[in-house]
Formats: C-alpha cells, structure tokens, sequence
C-alpha cells in the first residue's frame, strides 16, 4: 500500500503538469501515508514517468488485487495523459480496465464512469470502435443517471470522436454541436471538448469554412489556457484543412510547427497523422519524393504506436504518390493492403478512398471490375455525405462514355 501510495503522489504533480491542473476534476489525493519520505524524495518529471511506465501500469493492476481500489483507480487517471499523448494504448487498456474493476469493487460508480471514458480513448486509437462506442455509452449513461452534468458533457463529447471515425460524420456534428451549444455546469476553465473533433467531422462533409472557425477558436483557447497538447492539436487540425483546400505551402508551415511543438514536448500524440497531411501538402507543390518519405514515416509511425486507422490513411496516400512516381504496381499493392486494413476495423472512409484508388489501377486491364469498385466507394462516400463522391461520379461517368 505505501508503494502505491508514493507513487500515486510522486506521478500526480506530472499529471498537472501535463493536464494544466485538468486532472483535478477528476481525482483528489488523501494525504501522504509516508510525508517524511516523500518530503525527501526529490520531484520527478515526465522522463521518470517513462522509465517506471512498466511499474507504474502494474501498480494500478496490484493495487485492485490487493483490495486499494481508490488507489488503483486514482493511479490508472493520473497516469491517462502521459500514456496518451506517448501512443502507450496497450498500457491504457490494461491500467484503466483494472481501475474499472477496482472502482466497480469499492462501489463508486462516478470513478468507474471516469474508467469507462478514458479506456475508450484507447480503443479508438487501436481501431476497436465498438468497444469505444459501448464505453463511452456506459459512462454517459451513468453520468446522466446520476445528475453530474459537467462530466456528462465530457463524455458526451467524446461521442463525437467515436462518431467521426466510424464514418458517421452527420451525426458526430449534431452531436457536437449541441454540446456546443447547451453544456449544463459548463466549466469557464476547460477548454470545450468538442471542438476539435466536430472540426474534423466537418472538414471530412467539405464544409471546410466553418471547420477551420473551430480549429481556430481551439487554437486561441489552447493559447489562452497555455495547454501545449490542445495547441499541437489545433496546429496540425489547420494544416490538415489548409491540405484539403490547396493551401499547401501555408499547410507545410502549420504542419511544421506543430511536429517541432510535438518534439519539444515530447508529445507524440497523432504524428502519424500530421506526418502523412506534410506529405498530401508536398505532394500537392510536385515535391513527390519527399511526400512520400513522410508517408513512409507516418505509415511505420502509425505501426509502432498501434493505430490502424492512422496506418490505412498513410498507405492510401503512399500509394497515390508512388503512382504518381510511376510505380503503379506497389501502388496498387498499398491500397490493397489500406483496403484489408480498413475493413477489418470497419473505418469507412478509408475504405472508399483505397477503393477509388485500386479502380483506377484496375481500368487499363479490366474495366468491369473498375467500375464494382468505383461504385463500392461511390456507395460509401454517399452514405458519408463526403465531397469524393463527385469525383467517383465523374470518373464513373467517364468510363461509361468510353466503354
């Protein structure tokens, strides 16, 4: 008990830290056990907290075992934004669903809802979208069951993140949007959850104006809040707006600035994603071969850290830039694998994407099975609502003019 009781109290001032005090909504520390130890035992930083991650990720998982369930719970919460913005999404998993057992064990069904949250962030980032969904869900529900609408507002928030990625783009704004604009408690001191990911859900539906209002209002509150994860984040979300509008040289100075923010910090949070938008903007400007070493590195990036849907993105947009070299066979041999990929985590619009894509390897030699794939992608950007459609719709109706 006093081992976990020492590190529970060393990592806490590193989640503050990192969380800009945020971590206080959510847990609140007894007085040491050991005081005098702990006065002598000098303040550890985030690279402590690297080197004792293994240790610490077990302590949660004992502590339940041992009967510490507060502890255990407490530790799994404070550990959430090092382990998140690091891409440890296997040690969130283990740590949170054993802080989840723990707090079901002691009966507190508010510290199980903060497990069931952050667990789902986990599983979004690994691509099992349906245990996130039935997270999320849970904490939501228990949330509002008990009247805290505060938290019930974080969580429904993350609804939206869920939404995006599952293709649900509609519903991820609305969702988003009315959180937006009805927050019962709303905190002054938090920045508004939502932001960032209706963001996204906008730009996927081209409604890139309004996206880029929220990417800025959250870049501003970032800065007001002095919140360098937020910032990071709502850099790289303009630069990937500025991609899709053609913006590529204003996107390159954006995305750079959010890759040496992220090296500063050591936050590593969605490299892979701002690596693989450098190399759609350098792509964009004719600089082909140095797109593609940046959606090499945001493909093994997405690898390593275990994110499927961030690996499917950049294996897409490898393989339009290896045609684009002329190296057509292993550009069709990518969108293959972004498409088995995408299917088995069931992200639709990278499946449509890798689709269109093998359609166009696909007219030269067999234009029958060209057109079954431009229609399957044409299927999945309509029931998106995604500016691509227009685009499969031409090239459809191209192909029947010259058949």
């Amino acid at each position: 008990m006093d081992l976990v009781d020492i590190m529970l109290h060393l990592s806490f001032p590193i989640a503050e830290e990192l969380e800009s005090r945020g971590v206080r909504k959510y847990v609140s520390l007894d007085p040491p056990r050991l005081p005098d130890l702990l006065a002598v035992t000098a303040s550890r930083t985030k690279e402590w907290m690297e080197d004792e991650r293994s240790t610490l990720v077990a302590l949660v998982v004992r502590a339940g075992e041992w009967g510490h369930h507060d502890h255990s719970w407490r530790l799994a919460r404070v550990l959430w934004r090092f382990l998140y913005v690091r891409g440890y999404y296997d040690d969130i998993i283990r740590a949170h669903l054993a802080g989840l057992e723990a707090a079901r064990a002691a009966k507190n069904e508010p510290a199980a809802a903060i497990m069931h949250n952050y667990v789902a962030s986990a599983y979004l980032r690994k691509g099992n979208y349906a245990e996130a969904l039935n997270h999320v869900r849970a904490a939501v529900t228990s949330a509002e069951r008990r009247g805290d609408f505060i938290n019930g507002d974080r969580y429904r928030a993350n609804l939206v993140a869920v939404h995006w990625i599952r293709g649900e783009l509609h519903e991820a704004v609305r969702v988003g949007l009315e959180g937006l604009r009805w927050r019962k408690g709303f905190d002054l001191g938090e920045l508004p959850s939502p932001l960032p990911n209706v963001g996204l859900a906008l730009a996927l539906l081209g409604r890139y104006d309004e996206a880029l209002r929220l990417h800025r209002l959250h870049l501003y509150l970032a800065r007001q809040h002095g919140n360098q994860f937020h910032l990071l984040n709502a850099l790289s979300h303009i630069g990937a707006v500025k991609c899709r509008v053609g913006q590529h040289n204003a996107a390159i100075r954006v995305l750079r600035a959010a890759l040496a923010l992220r090296e500063r910090t050591g936050h590593r949070f969605a490299e892979a994603e701002v690596r693989n938008d450098l190399g759609i903007a350098l792509r964009g400007l004719g600089r082909v071969a140095e797109a593609a070493v940046q959606h090499e590195a945001a493909r093994q990036l997405a690898f390593e850290a275990g994110e499927p849907h961030a690996q499917a993105a950049a294996l897409n947009d490898l393989a339009l830039t290896m045609a684009i070299l002329g190296d057509d066979s292993r550009a069709s041999d990518l969108h293959h694998e972004a498409l088995r990929l995408a299917t088995r985590i069931a992200h639709p619009y990278e499946q449509g994407r890798a689709l269109a894509g093998l359609a166009e390897h696909l007219l030269a030699t067999d234009p029958a099975e060209a057109r079954r794939h431009w229609e399957r992608a044409l299927a999945i950007f309509r029931r998106m609502g995604v500016p691509e459609q227009a685009e499969v719709e031409r090239r459809l109706a191209q192909a029947d003019q010259g058949s």
